[in-house]
């Protein structure tokens, strides 16, 4: 089966990494997939991309303006944009299944819906409605999905927003959870011995973050981009609210995936120097894995106003580092209401620090979550139990293809 994977980005982040992997296990599993692969933006991954199967990828923003978009077009031909770039792909390639990594896709997708003799396309949705409200239009999502034949939901919550939202029939929606890397045999960072971080050993702020452990220091963090839906917004006054209810307990609280050039970084910046917590928070800059740092948490945060079940909360899980998170910022909630984590109500940020205390003096209890939450996504989120899931939804999408081409 020809199959032309398409990602929106090549970053180092959840749906991009997702792709990845599962593309990885497919070849080693000699599926009898025979992949391609599109990249609608290129980004630090492309070169892994390249490495498993024929890889191009689009080297301007993906979310360009839409003069800029139509002048490069006329400027350039049709091959200067993201569309051209991904029918000239199926054109050389000529794909059983067009694997659409996200929702986000259908304003590249023009080219497809004229064409009668297009392959069957599979759709597969990591977003909620807020970033679909951003990153896409409502006529570009009902675009994507009236050309699936197939659409998978990483989450109920995902499912249910499709149907309510878009008018997408249950029936035609499954519901695959989001996984890690790791086979259900107990793989994994958990099973490791801690090696040191990556990066420049000479970094002051894995310095810190090292001294800190070794100072018996309660750390917790967060990863993932700076950005108010992860609510990165939010961990300056957490940071304070901490302060106030550790009572001069030592702590740091980390975030990993903070550019330092980036605007709302240097932000939340001045805003721990004049709360005077500096000491208190280390912001690290993205990292090619972000593991090494994730297993020095005592504890993992989720401050998402909206994610529908982030992969960094899978990968503290394998590593036995139990989540707290929101009630109702997306389907993690339900993965740690399964006694792997602790959800507070949505932006309380006194309830959030007062969990973390919480865990910070009952390491019991804070074992037992990790205990259980590594656990639970390995029985559920490994990638030898998900991937055929996707391997078998892929191949029905063709079969519904052939049936109503």
């Amino acid at each position: 089966m020809r199959v032309l994977f398409v990602s929106h980005m090549a970053t180092r982040s959840g749906a991009p990494l997702l792709l990845l992997w599962l593309l990885r296990w497919l070849k080693e599993h000699a599926c009898g997939i025979d992949p391609a692969v599109v990249l609608l933006s290129d980004g630090p991954l492309r070169p892994e991309f390249e490495a498993l199967a024929p890889t191009v990828a689009w080297s301007q923003p993906l979310f360009q303006p839409l003069l800029e978009r139509f002048a490069a077009r006329l400027g350039r031909g049709q091959a200067s944009s993201p569309a051209g770039l991904l029918e000239a792909a199926v054109k050389r390639h000529k794909p059983d299944l067009i694997y659409l990594n996200t929702l986000v896709l259908g304003q590249h997708l023009r080219g497809l819906n004229a064409d009668p003799a297009r392959p069957a396309c599979l759709s597969h949705v990591h977003e909620l409605e807020t970033t679909l409200a951003t990153m896409s239009t409502a006529e570009a999502v009902s675009r994507q999905l009236a050309l699936s034949s197939s659409v998978v939901a990483c989450a109920e919550g995902v499912r249910q927003s499709l149907h309510r939202q878009h008018g997408l029939p249950l029936d035609r929606c499954s519901v695959i959870p989001e996984f890690v890397p790791f086979s259900a045999q107990g793989h994994g960072p958990a099973a490791e011995p801690i090696a040191p971080l990556e990066g420049d050993a000479r970094d002051p702020r894995l310095e810190r973050l090292e001294t800190a452990l070794e100072n018996g220091t309660f750390v917790f963090g967060f990863a993932g981009q700076a950005i108010a839906r992860k609510g990165f917004d939010l961990f300056p006054q957490l940071v304070r609210e901490c302060e106030r209810v550790f009572a001069g307990t030592s702590f740091l609280a980390v975030w990993l995936g903070a550019p330092p050039a980036q605007e709302e970084v240097m932000v939340a910046q001045r805003d721990l120097r004049l709360l005077q917590l500096e000491h208190r928070a280390l912001l690290l800059a993205p990292m090619p894995t972000g593991i090494g740092v994730i297993r020095r948490y005592a504890v993992h945060g989720l401050l998402s106003r909206e994610d529908p079940y982030p992969v960094v909360a899978l990968e503290a899980a394998v590593a036995a580092v139990p989540t707290v998170c929101f009630r109702d910022g997306g389907g993690i909630a339900d993965f740690v209401a399964d006694g792997c984590g602790v959800a507070v109500d949505y932006l309380d940020l006194e309830a959030f620090a007062t969990a973390l205390h919480q865990l910070s003096v009952d390491p019991g209890t804070r074992r037992r979550l990790g205990e259980r939450s590594r656990a639970k996504v390995l029985q559920e989120s490994s990638i030898d139990g998900v991937a055929p899931q996707l391997l078998a939804c892929m191949e029905r999408a063709v079969a519904a293809g052939a049936r109503h081409g």
